[in-house]
């Protein structure tokens, strides 16, 4: 077998009477022969992990009936951002980062077919099925800041890094357009534990495909005997450093609390707002993934990330207004795209701060500061479903809706003032290397 080398990048294919090359209208990302193998893989084992997810909210209510383990297990599934993401980020810098996503996601793996066997086997206890998805969010919450940090080891060439990152959301938002329509066909013909096992069989893709890399070692720090606080605190202060943190992590922040619960907020506004069922909540639902696939392949094709620096100036104001739009409208037709355009922008948020944040820390720093960046972020997202939930409860649908387009607009704002200030947008722009 030939080894993958960015050596030997050369065009895709060429598409016959036009001349042309398929690579042309593909993400610059794809020009490297690792990228293709990572995507290749990583497609696969995202589709089979909405598969999963799917699948085990079905028994967890089949089994019980009840709204709120429903909601128990989407927060252990969450929540383990939220305090795993940072101690992951140290592990990520002191070891070798191929070796330990490979581990990361036999251990998913494991975990698959652990819940496979439960299913398939007819045992109903919930205890063990909750337990699962605490140790499967566990899992989640060192694999996302490790692949991330990867990303630029795969390309190689840091100017390839938007585009990588682009790629790598619009796999997750294909895998959530893809994978709950597989699942739906797979529980209607067979079982929640075939779905499991489909799912422990896809992350062979990404196994395979890491293994196949030969990616070369990256240097590595060693452990340092200082306690974690302090670790974790040394970690924050070179955080505040850095002008992506400092001026825009806030508004990601803002997003993830206010915007991110939206999903969960989606079965009460297909019946509250349309008098609709379970048809039109996934119809809903993917108008909001399709605003944010779109978006994805967008950033994937961008060659350096100027766009990105504009686009996380006022893609939070964007995507409140639109929210603060949604909360009035009682037409069907209206409140697709605009749900589009929700998704649309906070996915432009997260990915464009993603990137920004990538671009400008060294890469001994890497893994450390992208898993504090999942915890601002994806940590946050299991507390903005129980604020949001509580404030529908009060108030209304509604008034929740505005208040978090409300809030998200108004930290988008504070944002734009702040860069204004003493130079600040200058230094942003050093920053990133634009």
């Amino acid at each position: 077998m030939t080894q993958p080398d960015d050596k030997e990048t050369r065009p895709l294919s060429t598409a016959g009477a036009g001349g042309g090359t398929l690579a042309g209208y593909l993400p610059p990302a794809f020009s490297k022969p690792r990228f293709r193998l990572f995507a290749a893989g990583q497609a696969l084992s995202v589709v089979g992990s909405w598969i999963q997810q799917v699948a085990l909210s079905w028994l967890v209510y089949r089994l019980t009936g009840s709204v709120f383990l429903l909601g128990v297990t989407g927060f252990l599934l969450q929540i383990s951002h939220l305090f795993i993401a940072p101690v992951a980020g140290f592990l990520i810098d002191r070891l070798p980062r191929a070796a330990l996503l490979i581990a990361i996601n036999a251990w998913l793996a494991l975990m698959a077919a652990l819940l496979a066997a439960l299913a398939l086997a007819g045992v109903e206890s919930i205890g063990l099925y909750l337990t699962l998805a605490a140790l499967i969010g566990i899992g989640n919450a060192c694999e996302a800041p490790t692949r991330q940090s990867l990303l630029g080891a795969i390309v190689e060439d840091r100017s390839l890094l938007p585009s990588a990152i682009g790629v790598n959301s619009a796999l997750f938002n294909s895998g959530r357009m893809i994978g709950p329509a597989i699942a739906g066909v797979l529980l209607t013909r067979f079982s929640e534990g075939v779905c499991f096992a489909i799912n422990a069989l896809s992350f062979i893709g990404i196994i395979g495909a890491l293994i196949a890399m030969r990616l070369p070692e990256t240097q590595t720090l060693s452990f340092r005997a200082a306690p974690g606080g302090v670790q974790i605190r040394d970690t924050l202060a070179r955080l505040a450093e850095i002008p992506v943190a400092r001026y825009l992590l806030p508004s990601a922040s803002a997003i993830a609390l206010c915007a991110l619960p939206l999903n969960q907020l989606m079965p009460s506004i297909a019946v509250e707002f349309f008098g609709g069922d379970a048809g039109l909540v996934g119809m809903l639902l993917s108008a909001s993934g399709l605003g944010a696939l779109t978006a994805a392949l967008f950033l994937a094709m961008q060659r350096n990330h100027r766009v990105q620096f504009s686009l996380v100036q006022v893609a939070p104001v964007l995507a409140g207004v639109a929210m603060m739009a949604l909360s009035q409208s009682r037409s069907l037709w209206l409140s697709l795209p605009l749900l589009s355009i929700v998704g649309a922008f906070v996915l432009s948020t997260s990915v464009s701060t993603n990137t920004l944040l990538q671009q400008s820390v060294d890469d001994d720093w890497r893994g450390r500061v992208i898993g504090l960046y999942f915890t601002f972020f994806l940590g946050i997202a299991p507390l903005g479903n129980l604020v949001s939930g509580w404030l529908a409860s009060h108030v209304g649908l509604g008034p929740t809706l505005m208040v978090n387009g409300t809030v998200m607009a108004c930290a988008g704002l504070i944002a734009q003032v702040r860069l204004k200030r003493n130079g600040a947008r200058q230094r942003l722009r050093e920053s990133v290397k634009l």
